[in-house]
């Protein structure tokens, strides 16, 4: 059954491709008509040659050429500028197709051909344009894509990362280690007895009476011996006065 399928889409594909080259090929058949016709000075058969391949989906730029080059030999100057212009946007266009267009006008020399060579350039020129344009939009497109990288890339150090939007969703917390006993606290050091004042030497009793029941008074104690007196430094002797002191 696939292989069924498979061969009818292939002889469908090779038909569509068939009928298009066999289109091609009348269309092209047309356009070489209308050549012959309008250099043989037939302009009005040109004509319907060039307008009967245009109609049914020629994208081919001679015939549009040759048949603005109809219309300048028709009188209709507008109508020709207008197929001028779509001929040379074609012919900028035409990336998978090769038109040997300068090859074509060859014989085309003088005001017509410069007319044609005037819409040429335009479109060249209007091609390099939009080319430019998308150039610099790729451009700017990779700049903007660097510095959505760049802006998404690893925070610096100590700087928490800042999300540009909140999740869809709440983010789970992360699981909790499980909960460690808590850690024995050391015994508080044992606080030192003060040391105990030193203890006066006992008092020596006081001698017994011989008469506990005498009322003289109790011996005193004796005297403290005083320390002796330092001696007066000693003055230098003076000489003995002379009993007159006018004697010689």
């Amino acid at each position: 059954m696939l292989r069924t399928i498979l061969c009818v889409l292939a002889a469908g594909v090779a038909v569509g491709a068939a009928s298009l080259m066999a289109q091609d090929s009348i269309l092209s058949q047309f356009y070489g008509q209308g050549v012959h016709k309008f250099f043989a000075r037939d302009y009005a058969g040109a004509f319907e040659d060039f307008n009967a391949a245009i109609e049914n989906g020629s994208d081919d730029p001679r015939c549009y050429y040759f048949r603005g080059l109809t219309y300048l030999q028709l009188g209709r100057e507008d109508e020709a500028k207008e197929d001028f212009k779509k001929g040379a946007e074609l012919e900028m266009k035409s990336a998978t197709k090769f038109f040997n267009v300068s090859r074509a006008l060859e014989r085309i020399q003088g005001r017509q051909r410069l007319l044609i060579e005037e819409y040429r350039t335009q479109a060249r020129l209007a091609v390099m344009v939009e080319l430019e344009k998308q150039r610099r939009a790729r451009y700017e497109e990779l700049r903007r894509e660097e510095a959505r990288v760049l802006d998404r890339s690893t925070p610096p150090v100590g700087i928490p990362e800042v999300t540009s939007s909140a999740p869809s969703t709440p983010a789970q917390a992360p699981a909790q280690p499980p909960a460690q006993p808590p850690a024995a606290t050391p015994p508080a050091p044992q606080a030192t007895p003060p040391a105990p004042a030193p203890q006066q030497p006992p008092a020596p009793p006081a001698p017994a009476q011989e008469n506990p029941f005498s009322t003289e008074a109790a011996p005193a104690a004796p005297p403290q011996p005083q320390p002796a007196p330092q001696p007066a430094p000693q003055q230098p002797a003076q000489p003995p006065a002379n009993e007159n002191p006018f004697a010689t």
